[in-house]
């Protein structure tokens, strides 16, 4: 299915392909354990919310409302499930930020930093965005690394106002600067990514 937009995929599911549900499952779940990790401690939670949330999608594919990006809509409902299951277990489950050991996930092929970055320099930036505040570290992951919109970060992130994503990626990027302006490939690198911040969305 990989001819096929978001959408198109999206819809097939919800007409009760198996085809489509494969697709997004082993297309996105990987990503979700990723992403998932940057909140929880426990990987075993993780991963039994992604599957919650892959029954709750089926037993519910007729009733579910249109989307042009599943990505998307999959990161902001395990966010929200894994945060409804911290609020109901808080002694066993722990919001930890990115400071558990989470490693930015980069997809081989297809992501920003290896379609224009060596993978000297990539490494070289993700142990950068490591040092990051968290919600720093979650902007630059979802707007670079996962490719999502500033108004699609926003939601995530239970912002209200667009701009205030796009203020923290901005922050996310001077902090970024400043850490390697001592490296002069990876400041060009920085440069580059300054000028697609500033020219998208």
């Amino acid at each position: 299915m990989k001819n096929f937009s978001e959408e198109q995929i999206w819809k097939a599911f919800k007409d009760g392909s198996d085809e489509a549900l494969s697709f997004i499952y082993y297309q996105y779940a990987p990503k979700l354990y990723n992403y998932g990790r940057q909140f929880c401690a426990e990987a075993d939670q993780v991963k039994d919310a992604i599957q919650d949330l892959f029954c709750e999608m089926i037993q519910s594919r007729g009733r579910l409302g249109d989307t042009t990006s599943i990505k998307f809509y999959l990161y902001a409902s395990l966010k929200r499930k894994l945060m409804r299951v911290q609020e109901k277990q808080q002694k066993q489950f722990a919001f930890i930020g990115l400071e558990g050991g989470f490693e930015l996930n980069i997809a081989d092929g297809n992501d920003l930093f290896n379609q224009i970055f060596s993978a000297d320099t990539s490494q070289i930036i993700k142990e950068a965005c490591a040092k990051l505040p968290e919600k720093q570290r979650e902007a630059i992951a979802l707007y670079f690394f996962e490719g999502l919109s500033y108004e699609e970060i926003a939601q995530i992130m239970a912002m209200t106002k667009v701009k205030s994503a796009r203020a923290l990626v901005y922050r996310a990027l001077e902090s970024l600067s400043e850490d390697l302006t001592i490296q002069q490939h990876v400041s060009q690198a920085i440069t580059a990514l300054w000028a697609i911040c500033l020219t998208t969305n």
